[in-house]
């Protein structure tokens, strides 16, 4: 008689149903395990250099920060306030501003004939804002028709009123024959259309 002794029990359905999908699901963990590692290492990477980037934007604001301070220090320096004081002052004197000599000499160039030029300009104004500027002129010209076409153009014009000739003169025939030189003033009333 012959006893043999099997001391493993017989597999049943349930392991061997196990045992059949132990290496499947072993190969998917390592896949899952290689691609998480991948992006654990991605994502370390990115972490490193946004953090030397976030260094570099900290080191550019300390900078920044220490020239702001030498600046300020500079300014707190009593010449640099003086000339911080008196550039508010000029600043303040362009805001007051009330006219630009610039414009009235474009206007008057506009009215101007060919044969006639500006010899002289001045303007004075009132005391009261917004109102009237006396305009001041010398004009050459050619002949006097010259002036009389400026001087009714000028008449005509929006802006200017109340001509009025203060002046009035031939040029010596060395320095232009026949030609006539005038003196004259206006109301100049600017914006005014």
């Amino acid at each position: 008689m012959k006893i043999t002794l099997n001391l493993s029990p017989a597999p049943s359905a349930r392991d061997r149903y196990a045992l059949t999908w132990a290496i499947p699901a072993t190969l998917i963990g390592a896949v899952a395990l290689v691609f998480l590692g991948r992006a654990v290492r991605r994502e370390y990477r990115d972490f490193r250099e946004v953090r030397s980037q976030v260094a570099e934007v900290q080191k550019h604001a300390d900078e920044l920060h220490e020239q702001e301070r030498v600046i300020r220090k500079k300014l707190e320096d009593p010449a640099s306030r003086e000339l911080f004081r008196r550039v508010q002052f000029v600043n303040a004197l362009i805001d007051q501003r009330q006219i630009s000599l610039t414009e009235l000499s474009a206007r008057l160039a506009g009215l101007m004939p060919e044969k006639a030029h500006l010899t002289g300009l001045s303007l004075t104004t009132s005391k009261v804002k917004n109102s009237e500027y006396l305009v001041k002129m010398g004009i050459s010209a050619k002949d006097e028709d010259a002036i009389e076409t400026f001087l009714n153009d000028v008449e005509d014009a929006p802006d200017f009123k109340d001509v009025t000739i203060i002046n009035q003169g031939f040029l010596a025939e060395s320095a232009q024959a026949g030609g006539v030189n005038i003196i004259c003033t206006a109301r100049y009333l600017p914006g005014a259309n």
